[in-house]
């Protein structure tokens, strides 16, 4: 990918990621190596700060994956402008523009789902401060 990803500070959320060029709706952001964490390690890694970067791979299986390179450095939004998926064949997950993004604009997916779907439980759990859009 020509467009490089860098991280910034933004205020309330901590750090974020940006692109240094403007991104396409529909192309592909990063691609994400998964680093698999043991469903054995689920307690210890559901109560340690690690988990809030964490995604779910099996939930039945309370099995978790980090993603490495920026995949989980990517901040909520509920008006988020850009999605993910997980490709457990390879064990990979793909970020992607689902709008057009302009250069040095926050890329932010949202958690709970769908567009416009409110995660406030999962901060709130957390004590962590819900800032939303």
């Amino acid at each position: 990918m020509a467009k490089k990803l860098y991280l910034r500070n933004v205020k309330n959320k901590g750090r974020g990621v940006f692109c240094t060029a403007a991104i396409t709706e529909g192309d592909d952001i990063e691609i994400c190596p998964l680093l698999l964490l043991a469903p054995e390690d689920y307690d210890v890694l559901s109560s340690s700060h690690l988990y809030d970067y964490c995604f779910s791979y099996n939930r039945e299986q309370n099995h978790e994956a980090l993603a490495l390179g920026f995949g989980s450095l990517y901040n909520h939004a509920t008006d988020n402008n850009a999605s993910y998926s997980i490709n457990r064949e390879n064990k990979t997950i793909r970020f992607y523009a689902i709008k057009d993004i302009p250069a040095h604009t926050e890329i932010c997916v949202n958690y709970g789902g769908e567009p416009g779907v409110e995660y406030k439980k999962w901060f709130e759990d957390r004590g962590l401060k819900y800032i939303g859009s």
